[in-house]
């Protein structure tokens, strides 16, 4: 096909008409892999005639061809080689022949290309960025340039320092290069100009926010750096830009985003390499000149910033968030602590505290649209951007780290609150209690302020339970929150508290103010246990009332107010269960078709996290009623409604919360309800499920032991087992889930002893291949290797008939040999009580059936030694156990610190052990350290007959009747005990007084 006739069906597939349309689109199907397509389309989009409308479906087109075709995916068509030399060679000369629109396009399958062929495949893209960059060429065939680097580099943002010698050799050429636009650029106040500016930023962002590559930037180009970012924090924004635009318009402005770059920048810097008594080896020197050449500076410009804002000069509100995260991280180190502690309480008193006052933005949203505004000020995604919170945190470093702080602060806050009544502002009352609500850890801490507290809110706070202003009757509810904790020395006073917020929960007309009285009475239920007794008489107005307010607002933290009535009331909740749970399913089934309609992203998100919360919230009323044997079946029949919705419709983002509530229905009992959800479940699995099953394992450990009749009763239920096991080992990569696989079948095995001989040579092949493989891990080995002794505790005679016969690929070597000698060279790789139990009753077990085969002479010498590693390692185990039982109650009671924190003087910088640890920990790590990250304690959970302490045999009892065994049996003893030296006899003895002393 010419360009042309290409360009004509291109046009085709932007007309109105739809025919023409469609056609269109079939047509350009039809070709999109015929060999040559892809590089038409590139010259079609170079061609200077083209139309406009062809080119932007040009590159609509090539994108989406790149994004599907360019990687090699086995059964897949893929764009060939030869296609592939002809775009990478010319997509930069297309990006900077392209407008805006198409180079959005163009950028995307630089990316696409960028992740899979550079540097191996596209060695020269380098040479032609920096050839680009340094040629006097016109400042948008710069900025291409920028963009198609700025994808690259972002390639390895992520990656550590030795993979990433395939950029950081090129970059060596290309970041002078960028240095000298950055200058050059400085004083051009063009669009493209600053723009070019924001993108090289972004490109140094992301080679240093996680690791400095040293080459790349030795003192004097880091010097450089920093001087170029406090440059463009010193430089205003032109006063024509700013009146051009509305406020709103502003932070979008490009000016603006260059600031916030250059704040990134500047912030992850300091909270990298400024406080040198954190940081690694490595970067010390680095720090030690950010410290002592950068750090004050840098920090003197933005103080100047500050006070031109306070001056009335707009500043965009991630400038202003980061700035003040830049000033909370100054805090903590002596150098600028220095320079900061003289106008500290300026800059609070004028820049954080209006930030703390309710604003007529505020006003307007609360107004207009009152769950919006709860949306924003609940919303833990916006506190990251928020200059509010950055302001709260700066409040909050001050106080904690620095001494003498808190107590002028106080009084500040304190003439406020006492201004006449002719001076009362609501607004400025509501930032003072703000303020002093932001250091309630601290007051509550202090004994001289916590003394004080109940005075302090009989004063300021129970009389806003009925102002007239509803920001200050949610502030006074956000108060009683944050004091929840505090001691009352009258009781009338904590009910006036409690009084207030119920009431305002019930009553009050604004959905804002009854929001914040939910989260006060829940802090109060928490903290003051006399609000129990207080609350009981009316916890079935507050269930209704708040079960509403999440309908209403799908706000994700009332459902943790709602766990924290379920888990507080949970002899009372029976008789609200039914219709409790009936109006939580009727909530979440109208957030699944809201969500089925939604359009917007970030609302999606909001809505399909409080909807897990509604899952989560049902899930603590089930464990609080899992023993009524009336209303669980009346629950359950509900519920299956919602199962079946979740299950069938493929909704994988409930999948985690559901399976867990399959667990809670399954734990004590299995109806016909319930087993078929076990279809639902498999069907799930085999759609889309894959991944969730250690998610799902809970669930199916109940299936398989809650009711073994009934589970033995229907060949389906162990074939979904097995079915399931079988797809996880052979197709899942991650090791976790094949852990969960092998220990399901492991349950499966020694808790239907005697019942499954018919599928033992089924499982016992799923274990036994993958030791065939080359494990990854000793974890993962050593549970595929207790399937194995698990099956022989089964039935010794079929378990080592079934060993005997299994046949390993290319190799004559005896399996039975191979097994044990595996076995027993992992003796100490056995993780938990349960794994070491199990290891001694199989060997047992085989040793003293009157029929199994004896692999005594490929095993005799290393028999005794392995059992009693074995013991000696679950004695210790044991004991820890017992040790951990015991202390529990002095963990708890230690868990509430009331300890002040450290305060530091003004020459201090801040220690941080834990972050230390860390680095260290970091510098010490090698690959080959991977498997000791597994924690397999979890797979303990899902016990088996043998973990009955009751009812389950004793391995040290067993191992005393196999001794007595083998003395009758005198060839056999001889065989055994033939290797055992003195040592080994004592630890036999112990092991046979401790078997003696379990028994007593």
């Amino acid at each position: 096909m010419d360009l042309g006739e290409l360009e004509n069906v291109l046009s085709g597939t932007l007309s109105p008409d739809q025919n023409v349309r469609k056609a269109a689109e079939l047509h350009l199907k039809k070709i999109e892999q015929v060999p040559t397509f892809c590089v038409t389309l590139l010259k079609l989009m170079l061609s200077e005639g083209s139309q406009p409308q062809a080119v932007q479906a040009a590159a609509i087109n090539f994108k989406n061809i790149v994004s599907k075709h360019w990687k090699v995916r086995e059964d897949c068509f893929t764009i060939n080689n030869d296609d592939k030399n002809t775009i990478r060679q010319n997509l930069l000369e297309c990006v900077v022949k392209s407008n805006e629109m198409i180079r959005k396009q163009l950028c995307v399958c630089a990316s696409t290309i960028a992740r899979e062929d550079y540097p191996y495949n596209w060695p020269g893209i380098m040479d032609q960025i920096h050839q680009t960059l340094s040629a006097d060429s016109a400042a948008s065939a710069w900025l291409a340039s920028l963009l198609v680097l700025h994808q690259i580099v972002k390639k390895y943002e992520y990656k550590k320092l030795e993979d990433r010698d395939g950029l950081n050799k090129a970059m060596v050429i290309v970041l002078p290069v960028l240095f000298e636009r950055l200058a050059q650029l400085h004083n051009d106040d063009s669009e493209i100009s600053v723009t070019s500016q924001k993108m090289i930023l972004k490109i140094i962002f992301c080679l240093i926010q996680f690791r400095m590559p040293a080459e790349l930037f030795p003192e004097q180009v880091f010097g450089r750096l920093i001087q170029n970012l406090q440059a463009i924090m010193s430089r205003p924004v032109p006063q024509e830009v700013t009146d051009a635009h509305d406020k709103d318009e502003l932070p979008n402005v490009v000016w603006w985003k260059l600031k916030k770059w250059a704040m990134h920048l500047l912030t992850r810097i300091f909270e990298r390499y400024g406080n040198t008594t954190n940081i690694s080896k490595e970067y010390k020197k680095l720090g030690q000149f950010f410290s002592s050449q950068c750090a004050v500076p840098v920090l003197n410009t933005l103080l100047v910033g500050l006070v031109e804002t306070n001056q009335g000069k707009y500043m965009s509100p991630r400038v202003l968030q980061r700035i003040l995260d830049y000033l909370k991280l100054s805090v903590t180190v002596s150098v600028t602590w220095k320079v900061l502690k003289g106008s500290i309480l300026e800059v609070i008193q004028k820049v954080v505290f209006p930030l703390l006052c309710h604003t007529d933005e505020d006003e307007e949203l609360w107004k207009e649209d009152p769950y919006e505004y709860i949306r924003m000020k609940f919303d833990i995604f916006e506190d990251y951007v928020s200059p509010v919170t950055a302001a709260l945190n700066l409040l909050e470093e001050v106080v904690t780290k620095r001494k003498n702080m808190l107590n002028p602060l106080l009084i500040w806050a304190a003439q406020i609150l006492g201004m006449p009544a002719e001076q009362y502002n609501p607004r400025v009352k509501d930032g003072a209690m703000h303020l002093i609500g932001a250091v309630a850890e601290k007051l509550l801490k202090k004994a001289e302020y916590s003394s004080q507290l109940e005075q302090m809110l009989q004063a300021h706070v129970y009389n806003d339970f009925n102002s007239p202003h509803g920001f200050l009757r949610a502030r006074a509810c956000w108060t009683i929150q944050r004091f929840a904790a505090a001691k009352f020395s009258n009781r009338d006073n904590l009910k006036t508290a409690f009084e207030g917020i119920r009431v305002l929960l019930l009553n009050d007309k604004e959905l804002p103010v009854t929001i914040e009285a939910a989260f006060a009475l829940q802090s109060l239920l928490k903290k003051q246990a006399a609000t129990k007794d207080l609350l009981a008489p009316h916890v079935g107005n507050v269930i209704q009332k708040i079960l509403l307010s999440i309908k209403e607002t799908e706000n994700e933290d009332l459902t943790y107010v709602m766990q924290e009535l379920i888990e507080k009331y949970s002899e009372d909740i029976h008789t609200v269960a039914v219709p409790l749970v009936t109006e939580l399913v009727k909530t979440f089934q109208a957030m699944l078709e809201d969500l089925a309609e939604a359009e917007d992203e970030d609302n999606s998100s909001y809505k399909t996290m409080t909807a897990m919360g509604i899952l989560n919230t049902i899930q603590n009323l089930l464990s609080a009623v899992s023993q009524n044997k009336k209303i669980m079946p009346k629950i359950e029949n509900i519920l299956a409604e919602l199962i079946s919705t979740v299950l069938k419709g493929g909704i994988v983002d409930y999948y985690e919360e559901v399976f867990q509530m399959i667990q809670i229905l399954t734990a004590l009992r299995v109806t016909s309800v319930m087993w078929n959800v076990l279809f639902q479940m498999y069907e799930a699995f085999k759609n889309d499920g894959h991944d969730y099953f250690p998610d799902m394992m809970g669930a199916l450990h109940n299936y398989a032991t809650v009711d073994s009749s009934k589970f033995l009763s229907n060949p389906q239920y162990i074939e979904i087992m097995y079915n399931i096991a079988k797809t996880v080992l052979k197709k899942q990569e991650s090791e976790d889930p094949q852990y969960n696989a092998l220990k399901l079948v492991e349950v499966i095995i020694v808790n239907h002893r005697g019942n499954i001989d018919h599928m033992l040579h089924m499982f016992m092949s799923l274990a036994l291949d993958k030791l065939a493989q080359s494990v990854q891990t000793q974890e993962l080995r050593a549970m595929a290797l207790l399937v194995v002794v698990a099956a022989i505790w089964y039935n010794p005679v079929l378990a080592m008939h079934l060993l005997d016969k299994y046949k390993l690929p290319n190799s004559n070597e005896s399996v039975v040999e191979q097994f044990f000698n595996q076995l027993f060279s992992d003796a100490e790789v056995f993780i938990g009580i349960h794994d070491k139990k199990v290891a001694v009753l199989g060997l047992c077990e085989l040793i003293m059936h009157p029929t199994a085969p004896k692999p005594f002479e490929q095993i005799a010498d290393k028999l005794i030694p392995y059992f009693i590693t074995l013991l000696k390692n679950l004695r210790l185990a044991y004991q820890l156990r017992r040790e951990e039982e015991n202390e529990e109650s002095d963990e708890e009671e230690g868990e509430d610190d009331d300890g002040e924190d450290e305060e530091l003087e003004s020459e201090d910088d801040e220690w941080d052990d834990e972050g230390n640890d860390y680095l260290t920990k970091l510098e010490d790590f090698t690959p080959g350290d991977m498997h000791g990250m597994f924690d397999l304690e979890h797979l303990e959970c899902y016990d088996t007959i043998l973990d009955d302490e009751e009812t389950a045999p004793c391995e040290f009892t067993t191992f005393k009747r196999l001794l007595e065994f083998l003395m009758q049996n005198q060839g056999g003893h001889e065989v055994l005990m033939k290797c055992v030296d003195d040592d080994l006899k004592k630890d036999m003895e112990s092991l046979i007084q401790y078997a003696d002393r379990e028994t007593d």
